[in-house]
């Protein structure tokens, strides 16, 4: 009899010493998976806000010169504009001897760029018509001084940044 409760201890023990393993596995599974969540979340709304802000950046520096391969000029090339009751961003260019403009703006949750014609009204161009960019939920402009404009944007994930922007054209 002795015997029988000495392996009956024996089974409960291995299958208490299983059973809090199983646990303890499932926990550190459970924790990974969120660490792993909250990771890819915060790469995700990291890239967003870098790829947003290396974008502007970049549109900035394409246009910023006030001389065109072909010799023409353009005055002012880069400039902050009014746009349907919001700021935008005007980029001048010149395409094929035409000027054109190119409008970054905040719009229905997304910054939008909309290339037109220099010769277009801006009525012909809804804010709507604009190609969505970047999903934001926020995208305001400032002109520091004559060389530099603050953008500052913030991404649906909550993350937010102001980058200083220095033009070298006038």
């Amino acid at each position: 009899m002795k015997h029988k409760q000495h392996y009956i201890v024996d089974i409960l023990f291995v299958l208490t010493l299983f059973g809090i393993f199983a646990v303890s596995t499932l926990s550190l599974v459970l924790i990974g998976a969120d660490v792993y969540q909250h990771t890819v979340n915060d790469m995700r709304n990291n890239y967003s806000t870098r790829a947003a802000v290396a974008f502007i950046n970049e549109k900035i520096r394409q246009n910023d010169c006030t001389a065109t391969s072909n010799g023409a000029v353009i005055e002012h090339p880069i400039s902050i504009v009014s746009f349907d009751n919001t700021s935008a961003l005007l980029l001048s260019q010149v395409i094929d001897e035409e000027e054109y403009y190119t409008y970054l703006y905040f719009y229905d949750g997304h910054l939008k760029e909309l290339l037109t014609k220099t010769s277009a009204s801006l009525g012909d161009n809804p804010p709507g018509a604009g190609q969505d960019i970047f999903p934001l939920d926020s995208f305001q402009l400032r002109r520091i001084s004559e060389h530099l404009i603050s953008v500052q944007l913030s991404t649906p994930g909550g993350k937010s940044q102001e980058i200083l922007i220095s033009t070298r054209s006038e």
